[in-house]
């Protein structure tokens, strides 16, 4: 059964996961507000959105989909026995990090 302590301490990671990733956008569009660029400019959309020249047809994409939820999930659980012990300090970065290596392998 869940435990209501690891469900919050679960919940309040991902409230402050979020806050410090869009803390650091915000903080980045300010930046370059300041120095009179645009906050988003179209790499950022390249980067973030890809390039709306290639498809992929949808069967594909939901097989590759589901083979990155699956590796994702598979390796998640793996860094979490062995990263646990040592914080979420060491644990988020490195899942974060693993998952987006995978998605990137897989889409591009």
């Amino acid at each position: 059964m869940l435990d209501a302590d690891k469900v919050g301490f679960v919940l309040w990671e991902g409230i402050t996961l979020l806050i410090v990733i869009f803390g650091g956008i915000g903080l980045l569009v300010l930046l370059r507000k300041s120095r009179g660029k645009p906050g988003f400019t179209t790499q950022d959309h390249q980067l973030f959105f890809g390039d709306s020249k290639t498809k992929m047809s949808k069967p594909k994409a939901v097989l590759t989909l589901g083979l990155a939820v699956i590796l994702c999930l598979v390796i998640g659980v793996l860094e979490f026995i062995l990263l646990a012990p040592l914080g979420a300090g060491v644990l988020t970065p490195v899942l974060v990090l693993t998952c987006l290596a995978i998605v990137y392998k897989l889409f591009f």
